[in-house]
């Protein structure tokens, strides 16, 4: 039998560790490896105990499920930084974007709607701003979202940052890594081959559990 995450949930190997994310409850659970050596085994359609008490506490919970596709890690791939960004006086377009992603925001946080498999889509013709002019437009995005309270972590920025972005009919993709060890939890956004909100060098420490 074929097994793999539930609709609501994404897994990552970590040398071997294993974590479990619940997008509709936002919360994470990491297995250690030497619990975890049936299920992953499980995940990859390799021979497995089907008594194995992880394996069976997973399955109880709904969060991994029988599925006819073979489960995939999410491959490794290293995104670019932004270039340095150049000074431009910022247009009345992308002021009135800034706020309508705050505020979108702020309304979200306050529901306690994360939002990251919905969040809202470009009602335009998609833009398809150069490395340059995208470096110019988050560099603004920073410079005001410092004056908004509450936004130093990585969720509230890459929410805020999707929400900009898609104002101005820029598609993005929202992406989740884990590590372990200790166990630490990152988000950042990234467009194609780019990084908008993050350095390269560090998100290269986590493993991609999860592209919105």
């Amino acid at each position: 039998m074929r097994l793999g995450p539930a609709p609501h949930v994404r897994i990552a190997v970590v040398d071997g560790d294993l974590v479990v994310f619940d997008i509709e409850q936002d919360d994470y659970l990491a297995v250690p490896r030497s619990d975890a050596t049936e299920v992953v085994n499980a995940l990859y359609g390799q021979a497995y105990r089907r008594e194995d008490a992880v394996l069976t506490e997973l399955v109880e919970q709904r969060l991994i499920m029988s599925r006819s596709a073979d489960w995939e890690q999410h491959p490794r791939r290293r995104p670019a930084d932004l270039p340095k960004a150049r000074s431009a006086a910022p247009r009345f377009r992308n002021i009135m974007a800034f706020v309508r992603a705050a505020l979108g925001t702020y309304v979200a946080l306050r529901r306690h709607d994360t939002g990251w498999a919905k969040m809202p889509e470009p009602r335009g013709s998609p833009a398809n701003p150069s490395p340059d002019e995208l470096a110019c437009l988050v560099a603004q995005f920073e410079s005001w979202r410092i004056f908004v309270p509450r936004t130093g972590r990585c969720l509230v920025q890459s929410m805020m940052l999707i929400r900009f972005l898609t104002c101005l009919n820029i598609t993005t993709e929202w992406v989740f890594g884990v590590r372990t060890h200790p166990f630490e939890a990152h988000c950042w956004v990234e467009r194609e081959t780019l990084i908008l909100n993050d350095a390269a060098d560090h998100a290269q420490w986590f493993t991609v559990i999860a592209r919105f």
